[in-house]
């Protein structure tokens, strides 16, 4: 493997997965941490990323620790990534 395949690897986040149905549920695996949760956005930790989503009437369903399991609810809107919890994302979003 050269050196430029490695540190392709080495951007990689860890492992989560995400599914949106209808823009009304998102389910996320690979949750570590709940940053934040307001009716217009929610910020979570998935491995040093922080995953954003932005919309109107969200909130949290369940939570399973164990597994890093969280559904968010309500009418998501956009999804973006954030590297560090006090980026550009997260101020635009959450001002």
């Amino acid at each position: 493997m050269n050196n430029q395949t490695n540190r392709a690897a080495d951007r990689l986040p860890e492992e989560h997965s995400l599914t949106l149905e209808r823009r009304a549920r998102l389910t996320v695996t690979g949750v570590s941490e709940v940053l934040r949760v307001e009716e217009n956005g929610v910020a979570l930790r998935v491995g040093q990323s922080v995953l954003v989503v932005r919309g109107t009437e969200l909130k949290l369903r369940e939570l399973r620790p164990e597994g890093g399991r969280v559904e968010v609810l309500g009418s998501i809107d956009a999804l973006g990534y954030e590297t560090a919890p006090t980026g550009g994302l997260l101020r635009r979003f959450f001002g």
